[in-house]
């Protein structure tokens, strides 16, 4: 009796797992046929199917920390022990070979400056850099992914779609970083597109996310978490605010005591080693800053005033006779739109003696006539995107 109970125990327990085996069966076919709604985290065809494609953020091409080292000299002023003022040379930059001058811009009349970037890219692009904006206050925790679904689907069936999201992906995500200057928390480089390519028998979508790989944070490395990008935020703010209160007067006014006050109190980083000295955090909090914390620390000053300014960038010949990448602003007043250059009116002086009040100005609301003789722009804020600016003024304010 005992072998007979112990035979019908182990073929009931065979039943039960045939029935489980064939119900499971049924239950993954159902799935993989899209014939029943099942969740994610239950459905067999997403385990079976899905595999990811990671495309990280091009590096800012010349700009931005860990690259070239050779980027924006400053200009150098020596001075022997003498009563006269020392003068900077003018170079002519149009022996500087393939760079278009910005007097054949088509934007002519172009006065919106905020999103200046966002203004020119494609519609890809364009629904990245809206959501990415929509949720800049949840990647303040630098791993938080921006979703967007199926957005992409249809491109990304198209022969070279994967190529032109990438491109949209890198051209996005640089836009936003010079259009808000304020972003100062987030380091690009170690932002990523995800592409995840589910197939379903006959059947294949694509869902596109941007945001952290792996659960890598992409915050500047400064900052470690949320609470310490919001204390940063608000240092940065009250910052502004102190600027602010020093400012009065026209709209001229405005921008003279913003360029005074960062040519005052901001020192130019010769050795390219200190924290987020390409950021207004390095600028306005540590005081210590290159030409593109100069650029974004003015054009974030602006910005906050309703001045139209944007952050330019291409190529200039310093005071040594060397071409450089460099960055600088446009601003615009009464309807026209004039250079500043904050990072060459705040000269490294090397020895002592006289130096006239004029050096501080030499690069201050200048027309093409005079400004493009040793700067040209190119709007390559990554590879060769070549995004184009408002037409300079031909002369001085």
């Amino acid at each position: 009796m005992k072998i007979k109970n112990e035979n019908g125990f182990l073929h009931l327990i065979a039943y039960l797992l045939i029935f489980a085996i064939f119900a499971f069966t049924i239950y993954a076919c159902l799935d993989i046929l899209n014939l029943i709604e099942v969740p994610k985290e239950y459905s067999v065809s997403e385990w079976l199917s899905q595999h990811t494609n990671e495309t990280p953020i091009e590096e800012i091409e010349d700009f931005g920390e860990n690259l070239i080292e050779s980027l924006d000299r400053n200009v150098r002023i020596e001075i022997e022990n003498t009563s006269k003022p020392s003068e900077t040379t003018n170079f002519d930059i149009s022996q500087i070979t393939g760079r278009q001058s910005a007097q054949a811009n088509p934007n002519k009349n172009q006065t919106k400056s905020e999103f200046l970037y966002y203004s020119q890219l494609d519609d890809y692009a364009k629904i990245m850099y809206q959501e990415l904006e929509k949720n800049l206050g949840n990647m303040k925790s630098g791993t938080y992914n921006v979703q967007f679904g199926k957005t992409f689907d249809d491109l990304l069936h198209q022969e070279n779609g994967e190529e032109i999201l990438n491109h949209s992906f890198q051209l996005a995500i640089n836009a936003l970083n010079f259009d808000k200057p304020d972003l100062f928390y987030l380091d690009v480089s170690k932002i990523y597109l995800l592409t995840k390519i589910k197939t379903k028998l006959w059947a294949t979508t694509y869902e596109v996310e941007i945001g952290s790989s792996q659960g890598q944070s992409y915050l500047n490395p400064s900052f470690a978490d949320a609470s310490q990008v919001e204390q940063a935020i608000r240092m940065v703010e009250n910052e502004k605010q102190k600027i602010k209160a020093r400012l009065s007067g026209n709209i001229e006014n405005q921008i003279k005591g913003v360029h005074d006050y960062l040519v005052d109190q901001l020192d130019y980083d010769s050795s390219l080693s200190a924290e987020n000295i390409y950021n207004i955090y390095g600028a306005l909090i540590n005081k210590y800053t290159v030409c593109e914390g100069y650029a974004r620390s003015f054009k974030y000053l602006m910005d906050d005033l309703g001045i139209p300014c944007l952050i330019a960038c291409g190529i200039a010949v310093n005071s040594n006779g060397e071409a450089e990448n460099h960055a600088w602003n446009y601003v615009q007043i009464g309807g026209q739109w004039y250079a500043i250059d904050v990072t060459w009116d705040d000269p490294v002086i090397v020895g002592s003696g006289y130096i006239s009040k004029s050096v501080n100005y030499k690069y201050y609301l200048k027309g093409s006539d005079e400004f493009f003789t040793n700067h040209r722009e190119d709007g390559n804020i990554v590879g060769n995107s070549n995004f184009k600016y408002p037409v300079l003024s031909a002369t001085n304010y």
